[in-house]
């Protein structure tokens, strides 16, 4: 009995590592894949990278980092559809991953899918509401589509986690300006100024802007 025991020890052993050998053997294939397919894009040689991709990620389909080059590539050959596929396929993977929601709106956002780009941006802020990266770009699009009160909120929202930026502040205010606000312009290139101190362009507009204000004002 002692031996049958010790003779099915050895075996599950020997099951197991040839199990781990296995994966390893799998995970240096799929690296190597990935990483040629990494050094073709650094080339430009995009339909060699997807090639090479597209093998890596038939080793290994949950691969993050797969979809996101493929999308990437992808975007840079133009192949914008393929692009949007690729972050959708991750995103059905990795539904909390705020980043993918971002890259796909940036994506929509560079096609002038504005509406989905937002959308996009919203379910990105949901996941990472810190993020002052998705306000600022939300913030743009929202501008762009006429938006500007929408935009000013974004800024606004931006700036309550990173109140030392300067270009924040001045931003809004130019956002202020296009709705006619200028004592709200005026304030902010006040506190961007508390940052920036040096800023001739900052100290310019804030000046122009002051005196448009006492205009109206008399």
């Amino acid at each position: 009995a002692g031996e049958f025991r010790l003779l099915f020890t050895v075996l599950i052993i020997k099951e197991n590592n040839l199990f781990y050998l296995g994966k390893l053997r799998n995970y240096i294939i799929f690296s190597n894949l990935y990483s040629k397919g990494i050094m073709r894009e650094n080339l430009a040689e995009f339909k060699e990278a997807l090639h090479y991709l597209f093998l890596a990620i038939s080793m290994n389909p949950k691969s993050l980092k797969c979809y996101k080059a493929l999308a990437r590539i992808n975007r840079k050959n133009k192949q914008f559809g393929y692009s949007i596929d690729f972050y959708t396929k991750a995103i059905e993977i990795y539904p909390r991953n705020a980043e993918l929601y971002a890259m796909r709106a940036d994506l929509y956002r560079h096609i002038k899918e504005y509406e989905d780009a937002i959308e996009n941006y919203d379910k990105a802020i949901q996941l990472d509401y810190s993020n002052v990266d998705y306000y600022i770009m939300r913030s743009q699009i929202k501008y762009y589509t006429g938006d500007i009160q929408g935009a000013i909120n974004d800024l606004t929202a931006a700036i309550s986690w990173k109140k030392n930026d300067y270009k924040l502040y001045s931003q809004r205010a130019f956002y202020k300006l296009e709705k006619k606000n200028l004592k709200g312009a005026i304030d902010d290139y006040t506190e961007a100024l508390k940052y920036k101190k040096d800023s001739c362009h900052i100290v310019s507009m804030k000046s122009c802007v002051e005196k448009l204000y006492s205009e109206n004002i008399n």
